[in-house]
């Protein structure tokens, strides 16, 4: 993670901001999700938020929706931090905040202007005092790039939702970073001789060239090849690898996430990217699963998957399902896999822990949470995790050893 240069401040009290708009015009916005009703709102002194990858290198405001339980006069604050909610103190912002009704309105918390490294982990969370409870708004675009937690304890908490009502404006960088991830990759073999291979194909559709460094994270256990690569993308270029796991890092039998990161001018991604992995022989070949780069709003807490196969162990006919994580941060992610039928009947359920940066596949999920006598082709797993995650799963044809995933 990048960290904030190391001035820190400590705001006291100001006024309160009670705005019809959500910041000065003149101020850029480096996070805009905005309101959406119906009302729908947690406790704003005790589920707290963050960004993974901060878009702007400064603080200045942040926006939130609030109300109250009760009218009347209360002293709000917020406060930022670095990496976790028990990390390093960005600044907090104080103001004394007098609501003339329990109505939703805007509340602007102004932290003047301090430094944050775009790319840095920021957490929120609020406090107050007053004759009631504080509400803050949550329903909001599902491209939101805030998290919402459970609470705020260190150092993430747990996941509660994508998104939160929230504007925050600030400096924005003249370059802004991006990371496209891919959960599921290999160059191994598997069950009933099936020998998977990933290939890469990329298209850079910025005006500038891109430099691109592509890390890869293999299971515990197995070598990680040479390391992170780095390499150039020109505009409107395209590049591919076949087998990429085994051509671009040198790690034959193993499998794991790949994450590339690079710099562009662009806020948005400028990356093309998708990968397929399959058996070039089987002793026939296969088609395979295609799967699109990942941005990090594809990270969630809770994922529900469609269409789980199993056929009782037997793997001469039907299908077997597995299930994978990858855990982007740097600190464990907890994960529970539930299965169920379609009418809600649990078959089993398991938990496990990933270890930061961790890459790792249940091979056969249903006999690992117990359920390996079942036979189906329309069970569904949800998955659920404390911190986001990259999760995915693959349903195998035993008698092809086609695939595909979610």
């Amino acid at each position: 993670m990048l960290g904030v240069t190391r001035r820190l401040f400590w705001l006291g009290l100001l006024p309160v901001l009670l705005l019809s708009g959500a910041g000065r015009a003149d101020t850029p916005p480096v996070i805009d999700c905005p309101w959406y009703s119906p009302t729908t709102a947690d406790n704003f002194a005790v589920q707290g938020f963050y960004v993974p990858s901060y878009p702007g290198t400064s603080l200045k405001t942040v926006t939130l929706y609030l109300h109250p339980s009760v009218a009347g006069t209360y002293t709000l604050s917020l406060t930022a931090r670095l990496s976790s909610f028990g990390g390093t103190l960005i600044g907090t912002a104080t103001l004394p905040t007098t609501f003339s009704s329990t109505a939703p309105v805007p509340v602007v918390f102004s932290f003047g202007t301090l430094s944050v490294s775009a790319g840095a982990e920021v957490t929120f969370n609020g406090n107050t005092t007053g004759p009631g409870t504080v509400y803050m708004e949550v329903a909001t675009s599902a491209a939101c790039v805030m998290l919402e937690t459970a609470g705020t304890d260190s150092p993430i908490s747990t996941y509660r939702q994508q998104g939160v009502a929230v504007r925050i404006t600030g400096d924005l960088p003249t370059t802004f970073p991006h990371s496209v991830t891919f959960p599921a990759n290999a160059s191994i073999h598997g069950a009933n001789n099936t020998f998977y291979h990933t290939d890469l194909w990329l298209y850079n559709f910025d005006p500038n060239t891109l430099d691109v460094t592509a890390t890869y994270y293999c299971y515990a256990g197995q070598s990680c090849g040479s390391g992170p690569q780095t390499f150039s993308i020109g505009p409107g270029q395209g590049k591919s690898y076949s087998d990429v796991v085994g051509s671009l890092f040198g790690a034959p039998e193993t499998a794991g996430a790949i994450v590339l990161r690079y710099s562009s001018m662009s806020s948005t991604n400028t990356i093309k990217a998708v990968a397929r992995t399959y058996t070039p022989s089987l002793p026939g070949p296969t088609t395979g699963s295609a799967m699109p780069g990942l941005l990090l709003t594809a990270a969630s807490g809770k994922t529900i998957y469609v269409g789980m196969g199993n056929n009782g162990g037997d793997r001469s006919a039907g299908f077997r399902t597995n299930a994978g994580v990858f855990n982007s941060f740097g600190y464990p992610a907890t994960v529970t896999f539930q299965l169920t039928t379609t009418s809600g009947t649990t078959l089993g359920s398991v938990t496990q822990t990933w270890a930061a940066h961790e890459a790792r596949q249940i091979n056969d999920i249903f006999a690992t949470v117990g359920a390996g006598s079942v036979v189906t082709t329309d069970a569904i797993l949800t998955v659920l995790s404390d911190v986001p995650v990259f999760s995915y799963v693959t349903v195998i044809d035993n008698q092809t050893g086609d695939s595909v995933i979610q």
